[in-house]
């Protein structure tokens, strides 16, 4: 059984995360390289962009996610988030948000938002199954030709959020 570690994200991830963002045809289809994401990691790292990755047991990063409160004013807003596809549907994706959650309700936060490409069928679903809601839709919003859902949710306490992370 594989080990799953979460942690907050360092510089020391920006490689990795910049490798499996350049790998995924969603990122691609925006025209992300492995130079592009590596540059916009790092300045978001300056900027004090909040996240998390997870690696296993043999110190490979197996997924990530950024956030902040500044995007949507103070509301919580996810900025990238990935997960490797070969560990697609291991419950990564889902104990990355409940991170972010627990983080956010920490700062006093009650809402979280994100974008999402409308073709991205299976990311949608899964928004929608760990409680996100379609507020609307944004054509042209990041990429000409593009559609990006708007999905929001209301934070509600979480009981396991004493741990330390």
């Amino acid at each position: 059984m594989n080990q799953y570690i979460y942690r907050l994200w360092e510089t020391k991830d920006i490689p990795e995360i910049a490798k499996l963002m350049s790998s995924l045809p969603l990122w691609q289809h925006y025209g992300v390289s492995y130079l592009s994401a590596a540059e916009r990691l790092k300045a978001l790292w300056l900027e004090g962009e909040q996240g998390f990755a997870v690696v296993n047991s043999s110190g490979l990063l197996v997924g990530f996610v950024l956030f902040n409160t500044k995007t949507f004013g103070n509301n919580g807003y996810i900025r990238l988030f990935g997960v490797s596809p070969h560990k697609a549907r291991a419950g990564i994706g889902q104990s990355l948000l409940q991170h972010v959650e627990c983080a956010l309700h920490q700062q006093g936060v009650s809402k979280l938002l994100l974008l999402c490409t409308d073709w991205n069928y299976s990311a949608r679903s899964f928004y929608e199954k760990v409680g996100f809601v379609k507020i609307g839709e944004l054509p042209n919003w990041v990429l000409e030709g593009t559609i990006e859902v708007l999905y929001a949710k209301y934070l509600l306490p979480i009981s396991d959020c004493s741990r330390e992370i």
